[in-house]
């Protein structure tokens, strides 16, 4: 097996890719398996089916936490089973695939562009692809409570939220304690607001969602980076940078811990500058559009 798996916890296995730090996560109970997010290049693919043959676990179901190509991959040695996600998700790849598929044209070969985006609806998902908020946002963006995915094997409870992407979930494995996030909470990546999005409050939201399932979890693992057993810093960290970019002074718990967004040292990192131009335009729309009901 060419790439290394960590366990995280009792059962969660992790594997990084070369590219962007991009973690697969396998949750593991009772000789069968759950894959989330697999990715990137087809030997890392690949890998995912040794693991499972290494420990001894049939995979039974993937997850994509959301749309984004890189969540929504596959590989042939993989069993045809099905691959949940939000309606969002599954309703925008069958809608405009094409487009969604483009980044990875000349990237992945033919038999796993096939297999991209391959997703079914999550069974008993609280909202239907049309009761996400489109754009622009509307006043209410409420959030459904979680809920538990249908396998035997350990209680995975499903946490829906429109941060970063709509229809985006995070997993919580509540056994172990672990919150497996997507492309939220990183620390290679600043918080990451979809580019649609007028203003930053549909992001707000999501996050506030998610802090409130992390505090109750003692290991974290993002789309991208390195999982934490000090998930609440994320969290701080993150909240450090919204609070700045919106001009908020923050509570005095961010204040303890001496932050500024500034300082942040993802900002290192040119496309995050980049992707901080943006997020100041949307802060600055926040403060124009005025807070929304919730």
């Amino acid at each position: 097996m060419a790439r290394a798996a960590v366990e995280v916890a009792e059962g969660v296995l992790v594997m990084t890719s070369r590219r962007y730090a991009t973690n697969t996560t396998v949750v593991v109970a009772g000789g069968e398996a759950i894959v989330i997010d697999p990715s990137w290049d087809p030997d890392e693919l690949a890998d995912v089916t040794d693991l499972l043959r290494a420990v001894g676990a049939t995979c039974v179901a993937g997850i994509a936490t959301h749309l984004h190509y890189d969540h929504v991959m596959w590989h042939p040695s993989l069993p045809a089973v099905p691959r949940w996600a939000t309606p969002w998700t599954v309703d925008s790849w069958q809608a405009d695939r094409e487009r969604l598929l483009r980044p990875l044209i000349g990237d992945l070969p033919d038999e796993l562009l096939e297999l991209v985006g391959r997703v079914d609806a999550a069974p008993g998902a609280p909202r239907a692809s049309r009761d996400v908020p489109g754009n622009p946002y509307p006043p209410a963006t409420r959030l459904p409570a979680g809920y538990r995915l249908p396998w035997a094997g350990r209680e995975i409870v499903l946490h829906e939220h429109d941060a970063h992407a709509r229809g985006h979930l995070a997993l919580e494995i509540p056994d172990a304690r672990v919150v497996i996030c997507g492309d939220m909470l990183s620390d290679v990546e600043i918080p990451y607001p979809d580019e649609d999005d007028p203003d930053l409050h549909p992001y707000l939201t999501g996050f506030d969602r998610l802090a409130d399932v992390v505090r109750s979890c003692g290991i974290l693992v993002p789309g991208h980076g390195t999982p934490t057993d000090d998930p609440m810093s994320r969290v701080t960290a993150d909240r450090i940078y919204l609070d700045g970019i919106l001009g908020r002074p923050g509570d005095g718990e961010l204040r303890a811990h001496d932050g500024h967004w500034s300082r942040d040292p993802r900002l290192a990192d040119p496309e995050m500058r980049e992707l901080h131009e943006r997020n100041v335009a949307q802060a600055q729309a926040s403060e124009r559009n005025g807070p929304r009901a919730t």
